[in-house]
């Protein structure tokens, strides 16, 4: 399957077409909007990314799984890693595309950055922490000097570069420590282990709140506060997430699936499917397997 993946410099360009670079910056829409705000899985076997999103929300599609994101945020993209996105169209904010030798040596001086490096990475940008201050201030200088024309411009790259991969790390690292630190956050992290063990099984609220050990009104005061949703909509979300994954990597047929999800009567999986996907399940299997098809 990793064979059918295809390779870029830059989506959808051949060396030829991208050139020689070893640093290039664009706007997020400036590619996007010409694949009508999706991109098809693919790769860069020498290139890592840095998307620095201002505005919108998505989907990261891996090799084998979803992974959702909304802006104020950063992905990281390491080289090779499988991905493609579905952006939301108000999405907004920059991308960097670097060789991946940049990144090596940062990563050979400091194990931190080495471990951070491995795999694809969702960050949240907090207002007041200055490593997010810093990642975006350095990211924007990076997009300027490369599309400028200012003397000494290219021996700004690099350090610019450095100090924008240190940023993002320590932003990665410190959402990890206070949401740790954090009671509310702590119990939302707890909320969201308990809702992905559980969701199959179409716990009422009750079930979380007992679990967590406050009120299911006041459960879903802090969901609302933290995410947007409702304990319940987050359950929602988590059983849509499982049931695009096994729709769109698996060949499980549509019945099963939804015993598999808990719903005792697949008639009611279609209808729950329609309503927060705007399609059947068969439909959407069929338009998302035509997609990997194309990709391919």
């Amino acid at each position: 399957m990793a064979n059918a993946v295809p390779s870029y410099r830059l989506y959808r360009e051949k060396s030829g077409e991208s050139g020689d670079f070893w640093i290039h910056s664009e706007t997020i829409p400036e590619r996007t909007h010409l694949h009508n705000w999706e991109i098809s899985r693919h790769r860069h076997d020498s290139f890592f990314q840095i998307f620095l999103l201002t505005a919108g929300s998505g989907e990261i599609v891996g090799a084998n799984d979803l992974r959702h994101f909304e802006a104020p945020c950063v992905l990281f993209i390491p080289a090779g890693a499988v991905h493609g996105f579905r952006f939301s169209r108000e999405i907004d904010g920059l991308v960097l595309t670097a060789l991946g030798d940049r990144l090596a040596s940062l990563a050979a001086a400091d194990r931190r950055i080495a471990a951070f490096a491995t795999t694809s990475q969702v960050v949240s940008l907090r207002p007041k922490d200055d490593n997010a201050g810093l990642l975006i201030e350095s990211v924007r200088r990076l997009h300027a000097e490369l599309h400028g024309r200012a003397a000494g411009r290219l021996l700004l790259l690099e350090p610019l570069m450095t100090a924008a991969i240190v940023a993002l790390v320590r932003a990665g690292t410190l959402s990890t420590a206070q949401g740790a630190a954090s009671a509310t956050e702590d119990r939302i992290e707890t909320l969201t282990t308990l809702i992905a063990a559980h969701c199959r099984e179409h716990r009422p609220v009750t079930f979380y709140a007992q679990s967590i050990g406050v009120s299911a009104a006041h459960l879903n005061r802090l969901a609302r506060t933290a995410t947007g949703l409702s304990v319940q909509e987050l359950a929602a979300r988590q059983l849509m997430e499982a049931a695009r994954r096994d729709l769109i990597f698996t060949p499980t047929p549509v019945q099963a699936i939804a015993y598999s999800l808990g719903f005792a009567d697949p008639a009611y999986f279609n209808r729950f499917f329609r309503r927060h996907a705007g399609q059947t399940p068969g439909t959407f299997r069929e338009v998302e397997r035509r997609k990997l098809l194309v990709a391919a």
